[in-house]
């Protein structure tokens, strides 16, 4: 199963101001109180200002680049946002929700899943991966495959791959 995180939005989530090359934009990805995982896009600059709806999963800061138009690039840019979500799981929120922390947990598997097929995630034995592009190792949670946990985190995420 490949995990469809949509790019950066056009506009802030906060603002409305829209996003253009060169920009700093930060992304958070938050459990609603449904327990969706949401994502929010927003300028730097705008991060005090936030107030989102549940506990952050996990948040990242990228340049806004040219919007691709080509089917390779669309999935080139796709990829890139799963490795920037997964990379993003392994720093600090701030945030101590134990559903928020499943959530990351549940994410960090699946994640690396996608990016060892890919080739971005070289496996190292046991849980531990070398993360190719920057060189990091990373430990990921062993989570048994359920038709359970499949279900749950397939409508946890419903929203991650779905522009706005």
């Amino acid at each position: 199963m490949d995990i469809a995180i949509r790019s950066v939005d056009k506009v802030s989530a906060l603002s409305g101001a829209e996003f253009v090359p060169g920009d700093l934009a930060w992304s958070y990805l938050y459990r609603s109180p449904e327990g969706i995982l949401e994502r929010v896009d927003i300028l730097d600059g705008e991060q005090e200002q936030l107030e989102l709806e549940g506990p952050v999963v996990c948040r990242w800061s990228h340049r806004i680049k040219d919007r691709e138009t080509s089917e390779a690039e669309e999935k080139r840019a796709a990829l890139q946002s799963a490795d920037e979500v997964f990379l993003s799981l392994f720093e600090e929120t701030g945030e101590e929700d134990p559903a928020a922390a499943e959530s990351r947990e549940r994410l960090k598997f699946f994640l690396a899943l996608q990016l060892q097929r890919k080739r971005i995630l070289r496996p190292l034995g046991g849980r531990r991966f070398k993360h190719m592009p920057s060189g990091r190792e990373l430990t990921v949670p062993d989570l048994e495959i359920t038709p359970e946990l499949l279900a749950g985190f397939q409508g946890e995420i419903g929203h991650m791959g779905m522009p706005r």
